[in-house]
This record gives structure tokens, C-alpha cells and sequence, in this order.
């Protein structure tokens, strides 16, 4: 967890031009009642134009909203934001938000955007936010649109095997996904790392993400159980490979916005 830390502190304060090249995510886990559904798809539109107006001034390179499965009142989450940033110093800023609501809404007073903005809020509750770096991923021409399924699984490395898990999965599993992608029966696959919150008290240290154009592509895909045809010595590298992380939940997530 020391490395993890003082990783942290390294990409904070990295220079620009690096983290041009990079890839940061901030996930936004929403609860949403069942007496909430239609205010909060409408303030998640509302919001939709914002993000527009973030992604033109250069802020935010692009952010979705996916609904979660199984998503029940007593399972967790029903919905996450993904915004998608290209510097972490952007990441962990709030930027000028009513700045971009403004141009975005310009028939609107400041006090009437406030007011938005603030009756937003009571119609879910954000319980989760966490700020991750895509690690590696896989070379595709994907590109996510509304309808998109994505498989999210919730990793814990085990302790002491931090580099181990992430050189697994790099080295071993990215390959068989690229194969995935290839044959047609995965769209997209990457890994990232969790930069905060972190803690021994924090149960994910990683992400991956398994994209399909849609359930059928979805449940096509895990029936053919290609994943696991390979030849005896990589069986056993993948064995080997499970006991480096905790696998501790997954969700199904379905894209229902995106702006790019």
C-alpha cells in the first residue's frame, strides 16, 4: 500500500505532457430510490449539457451515465458516472461548473442554475467516488455508445502481491483478451488502478472492464467460455495468476448517456 501512496504523490505532481497520454477516470456510484427514477434521469440530462460545454473548453475529455445491475434498492448502486480526464490535476479539481452551466443553459439567471443544481442533488445520493488510471487495455477501434454493456469487476489485490496481480494481468490476461477482441466476441477490455481512496481498509485496489456492444453480445460471448480454452501450461499460470486478487463484486453496467 506504501508503493501505492507514493505513486500517488508521483502522478500529482507529474508534468503535463505526460499525462497528456494518459487516461484517468473518476467513477461516481449513485443510490437511487425507486420514487426517484424520473427526477434523477432529468437532472442527469440536465447535466448532460454541462458536461458538453466541459468536454468543448478541454476540462473533461468525455463522461457517461450507466445504469447498474442487479442494481436493487438492497444490492448497492443503481447508477455510476464516468467522466474521463486526460491530466490528473483536472481530475481532482471541481473545475468551473457554474461556468460551464452558464453556456450551457444562457437563458437561465445564476440563481436559477443554483437552484438546479441544488434540486439535483435531493434526487440521489452520491455514496461512492473513485479516482482510478487505466493501466493498460487492449488495441481496438471500440467506440462506446448508449447501449453499450459493460462487465465491472471489483478487484482487491492481496497484500504483498500488488505488482504480481498487475503483471498478471498484463502479461497473461491482457494477451487472451486481445485474442477476445480480435475473434469478435469482446469489444473492449482494460485495467486500472485505484488511486484513491486507498487504505487497508479499502477493498478495491483495481478495475477491470469487459465492454459488449450489447446483451446479446454479452451472454454470446461468456456461453463460448473462450476465455478458458488454453493449453495446459497457461491453465496453470491462470491459477497461479487468481491467487494474486479477490475478485469482490461485479457489476453489469448498460451505457444510457455519453458525451464525447
Amino acid at each position: 500500500m506504501k508503493k501505492l501512496l507514493l505513486f500517488v504523490a508521483m502522478v500529482l505532481f507529474c508534468g503535463t505532457g505526460m499525462a497528456q497520454q494518459e487516461r484517468y477516470l473518476v467513477f461516481e456510484f449513485m443510490k437511487v430510490t425507486n420514487d426517484q427514477e424520473i427526477n434523477y434521469w432529468e437532472t442527469e440530462t440536465f447535466w448532460e449539457k454541462i458536461h458538453a460545454e466541459r468536454v468543448k473548453n478541454g476540462e473533461i475529455q468525455g463522461w457517461d451515465l450507466w445504469s447498474l445491475k442487479p442494481g436493487g434498492t438492497e444490492q448497492g448502486y443503481q447508477y455510476v458516472t464516468v467522466t474521463t480526464y486526460n491530466d490528473p490535476v483536472k481530475a481532482l479539481s471541481d473545475g468551473d461548473v457554474l461556468l460551464a452551466a452558464e453556456k450551457a443553459y444562457p437563458n437561465m439567471s445564476d440563481e436559477e442554475l443554483m437552484k438546479a443544481l441544488a434540486e439535483g442533488e435531493k434526487s440521489r445520493e452520491l455514496s461512492k467516488r473513485m479516482f482510478l488510471k487505466v493501466v493498460a487495455a487492449t488495441k481496438d477501434n471500440f467506440k462506446m455508445e448508449v447501449g453499450t454493456v459493460m462487465r465491472m469487476n471489483f478487484m482487491e489485490a492481496i497484500e504483498g502481491k500488488f505488482d504480481e496481480y498487475e503483471k498478471a494481468e498484463v502479461e497473461l490476461f491482457l494477451p487472451i483478451h486481445q485474442k477476445r477482441v480480435d475473434a469478435g466476441t469482446l469489444s473492449h477490455w482494460a485495467l486500472a488502478r485505484v488511486l484513491m481512496p486507498s487504505g487497508s481498509k479499502v477493498p478495491t485496489t483495481h478495475m477491470t472492464f469487459d465492454m459488449f456492444t450489447g446483451y446479446l453480445h454479452y451472454f454470446d460471448a461468456y456461453g463460448r467460455n473462450e476465455v478458458f480454452n488454453v493449453d495446459a501450461a497457461t491453465q496453470m499460470k491462470i491459477d497461479a495468476a487468481l491467487k494474486t486478487r479477490d475478485l469482490n463484486w461485479t457489476y453489469l453496467g448498460t451505457m444510457k448517456k455519453t458525451v464525447k
